[in-house]
């Protein structure tokens, strides 16, 4: 496994999903890769499987976007790189994370910028359109060599919403689009063929009803108190196994 077979894999998967994917990562990565995601509650940030020969990527329901976004890039790199060692290894962590970076922060897109005399509206403009955090291009800056200005600098070490929300920013993000990304990260999310097949094991009596509120994102019916709750349901993988 080199450097040069990730960026490739990556630049790959970039072409796939074509321009401005981070604005609908997750349709996207379904359409073009053949990827399912689900978005969920999670203690974690996500992990992904393969199930019934659907490779599957679950991402924790959070407004923060750029995070779900580095998470879901990571996990299609120990999906789509070939080659990549043992999921549960530090060397198959370490390879993911550079596909993830490299599918996001291009390195010929990053180098187009001078970083010396980059103002705070540039950073902003850059960790929008790229879909990451201030935290992740500056790690990638740092991974490239490259020393951004004071300006740069300064504007790297803020948090990535105080940076898109602040003064030089609205031109670059509107409030409002800020606000569409966070509710798109966050909000629950099953693939429609793994809602059917939900609605279908409902109806023929295989799964309880509370399933398919939770689901849905939909109260939970009163009547339905021996079923699980959204509050304290968590992904069943054996359930989805089945509608798999």
């Amino acid at each position: 496994m080199t450097n040069l077979s990730v960026q490739q894999a990556a630049a790959r998967t970039r072409y796939a999903l074509g321009e401005d994917f981070v604005s609908c990562f997750y349709d996207r990565v379904e359409s073009a890769l053949g990827v399912e995601v689900i978005v969920v509650p999670l203690s974690k940030d996500g992990y992904s499987l393969t199930l019934g020969g659907h490779k599957i990527i679950v991402l924790a329901a959070t407004g923060h976007w750029f995070r779900s976004n580095f998470t879901l890039a990571h996990e299609l790199g120990h999906l789509l790189v070939e080659g990549i060692p043992p999921q549960d290894g530090k060397a198959a962590e370490n390879v993911a994370n550079a596909f993830a970076a490299d599918l996001l922060m291009p390195v010929e897109i990053i180098r187009t910028i001078d970083w010396a005399q980059a103002e705070a509206a540039t950073v902003a403009r850059v960790v929008w359109d790229l879909g990451v955090s201030t935290q992740a291009l500056g790690v990638r800056l740092r991974f490239l060599g490259i020393a951004p200005g004071n300006k740069a600098r300064s504007a790297l070490g803020m948090s990535t919403e105080a940076l898109l929300r602040g003064s030089p920013a609205p031109a670059v993000a509107p409030p409002a689009a800020v606000t569409a990304r966070m509710e798109y990260s966050a909000r629950r999310r099953f693939p429609e063929r793994v809602v059917t097949g939900l609605r279908r094991a409902v109806a023929d009596g295989d799964a309880p009803q509370a399933s398919l509120s939770w689901v849905l994102g939909l109260p939970a019916r009163e009547e339905n108190n021996d079923d699980v709750t959204p509050e304290s349901h968590e992904l069943d993988i054996d359930l989805l196994d089945g509608l798999v």
